[in-house]
């Protein structure tokens, strides 16, 4: 991991304070840098667009370097919590991406850590499902960046060579899907989509198209048990590997290569997947896309969202005042950016400003000339709104393992009862 310098001057001491960002009595005053650090993930679309915002920025702002340091999304969350619990603030980034499912935790413990965005960015600049996982206490602290908004891409040549059209793929139920799926393997050899029963992407996709979560919308009572829907995503998962449609995928770099290597007829995932799909270039034009398939039944309201994210300035970071300058001038307010960032990496935005992206509507040629973005930013509007509460990912580990039990005994009830149990506990904490 590179080393900055940190700048830390008394009169830059006195901006900040003025200006929001944190009080500096308590950082190394001999460290000196004037840079801003990013720490974020995925080198294809969120590190790619800090480069490309910060291109823009030095335009105007030519002596202040950006510098993006790659990290798992847990190992951003893992350093700053323990940063900011030894205040040891002279280690800080300027500027963090948080998942959206991890947001509420971290505004919880530590809200007054983050830069108040409230008055420097227009109250429906942002669509209203993501402006509510970025706050509390109406107060807003995140710049909301990738919608996550969900969609089924399929590869229509080997869905051809199995006997189905585009239509075919089009408002199906997770039952059809699964059926296609055996069809496609059975025919092709191809498995139909990558499987881990140690995460749960689809089980959150399956949950939120139907406005439900592992919590109620209070965000903190723990609602497994009852869970209808969550209880139906939990048996697709298990349909789906019984019939044996899917390749198994231990982390994102097995998922990442297993449509790279041609070894899966579809993708389930958020939009944020397609700067990875365009990686092979060899596949361009045998890529489609459609709604997801519905848990419910009601085929025209298969909407769900996957990951998401946003940015956030900590406080008391050594360049915290030209951090929030640049990320609310490029993120937080550029539309130009948000255009091009739609044409470079596919980005779905969360803007209540879309209709003036003209790259939403190119059509693009890796998805067979279709309007792909446009067809991704149309369903923002229809996105179910969900509190994610504090604790998604701890209760999901503890969904992974009953769904083990699962697996094994047969007996669902048993399962979700046990995990209604310990995530009740969680939930305390």
């Amino acid at each position: 991991m590179l080393k900055h310098m940190r700048f830390t001057a008394v009169l830059l001491a006195v901006i900040l304070c003025l200006t929001g960002c944190g009080d500096t009595a308590e950082k190394t005053t001999d460290v000196k840098r004037n840079s801003i650090i990013v720490w974020t993930w995925d080198e294809s679309f969120n590190v790619k667009a800090v480069k490309m915002a910060a291109g823009k920025y030095n335009l105007t702002h030519p002596d202040t370097e950006i510098i993006v340091e790659v990290k798992e999304n847990e190992k951003v969350m893992e350093d700053v919590k323990n940063i900011l619990i030894a205040r040891d603030y002279q280690r800080l980034p300027d500027i963090i991406m948080i998942e959206d499912y991890d947001a509420q935790d971290m505004l919880s413990l530590y809200a007054d850590d983050f830069v108040d965005l409230t008055d420097k960015i227009p109250a429906d600049r942002f669509v209203e499902y993501k402006t509510e996982v970025c706050s509390r206490n109406n107060t807003l602290y995140g710049i909301p960046f990738d919608s996550g908004v969900a969609a089924l891409f399929y590869r229509c040549d080997i869905l051809e060579a199995a006997g189905f059209t585009e239509q075919d793929m089009q408002n199906l139920t997770w039952e059809e899907y699964i059926a296609i799926g055996k069809q496609v393997k059975e025919k092709t050899g191809t498995a139909m989509l990558t499987l881990d029963p140690t995460d749960l992407p689809l089980i959150r996709l399956m949950m939120q198209s139907e406005g439900k979560w592992y919590v109620d919308s209070d965000g903190t009572t723990v609602t497994i048990k009852d869970n209808s829907v969550l209880k139906y995503s939990l048996q697709i998962m298990r349909q789906m590997l019984e019939d044996n449609i899917g390749i198994s995928a231990n982390g994102w770099n097995d998922f990442i290569s297993a449509f790279h290597k041609d070894q899966v007829a579809t993708v389930v995932s958020g939009g944020w997947i397609i700067s990875s799909l365009k990686e092979n270039q060899e596949q361009s034009g045998k890529w489609r896309v459609a709604r997801i398939p519905s848990a419910s039944g009601k085929k025209d309201n298969a909407v769900s969202n996957v990951g998401g994210s946003a940015w956030y300035i900590l406080k008391k970071s050594a360049m915290c005042e030209q951090a929030t300058d640049f990320a609310v001038s490029t993120f937080g307010l550029d539309d130009e950016l948000m255009n091009e960032l739609v044409d470079a990496i596919g980005i779905i935005p969360t803007t209540t400003q879309m209709a003036e992206y003209d790259n939403l509507r190119k059509e693009d040629p890796f998805f067979g000339g279709t309007q792909v973005s446009d067809f991704l930013a149309e369903m923002c509007d229809e996105m179910p709104v969900i509190n994610y509460g504090r604790k998604t990912y701890e209760i999901e580990d503890i969904i992974e393992q009953e769904f083990q039990g699962y697996l094994v005994y047969n007996d669902l009830e048993n399962s979700l009862e046990k995990a209604q149990m310990k995530a009740e506990a969680v939930a305390k904490e």
